[in-house]
């Protein structure tokens, strides 16, 4: 009894971006678990943009594709018009449907959780809130916004009142709490639960019998992977300048995109080196082949970040056994992770020498990877499985049906 919620999400299947990915397998899973889950999102717009038919089932989660544009997301103009007309969607849709269940969204984009807040009020609606980004603390700590322009008062204002007007919030970072709980300490209903990765999709591949490896005549080198978003919380230029010191027989595997890419390329004053290789995006079925297609994987958050965001990319990391080299805050989440779970080095943001320091000894010493591997391999089975973290989702839908 009363496990039953809407989930209102920009991306979802058949998109097969990062957020998408990940609440698709959550979803699934909580059907599986007995939770009734209904889905409104856009038309996809990220790994493709073939227009869908209004309703579609798909894994037993209902999901309806509400009427928006679709315009590539490699257009700053068109993903704008495509939030605007989703969200214009979603808002006149929840004021005029009967059906009163309680609506789960996250913060991606930045607003989308404030415009629903508002609306879950004005209908009666039970309102959970997932925090995958801070906005506008973010690109305020990363100089986009002035802290104390019009806009980001009134940014801020309208934030901290989704926060209050939600009935339970979800962050995912512990670092994440600690600032939330600043802004509001009276909240009663904050919990953290962290990320997770799909166990069935990503199981540890030895290096040597990696197809990627062979595909892309990598198996005589060390490979350093960077693999996904290149996006607005990440260091790309110390990863860039590493990479130009050119640590002897390593490659390093750049898979992705984002608006940091050009940073990363611009480290190299526009000349790629040979030791570099670049691929796009991979799809589900070459992803789980490429994240274990390197002996250390990256993952990076810039300094001030901590709190902010934490990069989803570490729990997959984490299930292909491969140990992690974090350019990273040292309080914020990722760090936390590395230094329990002893599964990798956590290096400060813009410390080109320490990065690559830490590629060096991890290269130097397989008994270190090896370990670091299997502690993260075993810590993602214990704790960050899609199964193990649907249940504490699970857990929360029921309570907010209750209320």
């Amino acid at each position: 009894m009363g496990h039953k919620v809407l989930l209102i999400t920009q991306v979802f299947y058949p998109d097969e971006v990062s957020t998408a990915n990940l609440f698709t397998n959550l979803c699934s899973v909580l059907v599986s678990d007995g939770v009734e889950v209904e889905v409104w999102c856009a038309h996809p717009s990220y790994s493709q943009t073939r227009r869908q038919s209004k309703k579609l089932i798909h894994n037993g989660i209902k999901i309806r594709f509400l009427v928006s544009t679709n315009f590539r997301k490699s257009s700053i103009g068109g993903r704008v018009i495509n939030y605007l007309t989703f969200m214009l969607s979603v808002f006149i849709k929840l004021l005029f449907t009967k059906d009163k269940r309680p609506v789960m969204t996250h913060t991606t984009p930045p607003t989308l959780a404030i415009s629903l807040s508002v609306a879950c009020f004005l209908t009666g609606r039970k309102f959970i809130q997932v925090l995958l980004d801070i906005f506008p603390e973010g690109i305020i700590r990363l100089g986009i916004l002035k802290r104390r322009g019009i806009i980001a008062g009134l940014w801020q204002k309208l934030f901290v009142l989704s926060l209050k007007k939600s009935d339970h919030l979800i962050v995912i970072g512990r670092d994440m709490k600690i600032w939330i709980e600043s802004k509001m300490s009276d909240h009663k209903n904050i919990s953290y639960i962290p990320l997770w990765q799909d166990e069935e999709l990503i199981i540890p591949v030895s290096f040597e019998n990696n197809d990627m490896v062979a595909e892309y005549g990598l198996k005589d080198s060390f490979v350093v992977q960077y693999s996904g978003n290149m996006g607005l919380w990440n260091d790309m230029r110390t990863i860039g300048k590493a990479a130009m010191l050119e640590p002897s027989g390593v490659r390093f595997l750049i898979i992705g995109d984002g608006m940091r890419k050009r940073e990363f390329i611009d480290s190299f004053d526009g000349i790629i080196p040979s030791n570099v290789l670049m691929l796009p995006f991979q799809s589900n079925d070459s992803f789980k082949k490429s994240v274990s297609a390197c002996h250390v994987s990256l993952v990076s958050l810039a300094t001030g970040m901590e709190g902010m965001a934490v990069p989803s990319k570490i729990y997959g990391i984490m299930a292909a056994g491969i140990p992690v080299i974090a350019l990273v805050p040292p309080q914020s989440e990722i760090a936390m992770i590395i230094k329990e779970e002893r599964c990798g080095i956590v290096v400060e943001p813009g410390n080109i020498n320490g990065l690559n320091d830490a590629i060096l000894l991890l290269k130097s010493d397989k008994s270190i990877r090896q370990n670091m591997g299997l502690n993260g391999r075993r810590a993602f089975e214990e704790k960050y499985t899609t199964r193990k973290v649907a249940e504490l989702y699970k857990n929360i839908i029921s309570a907010v049906n209750l209320i």
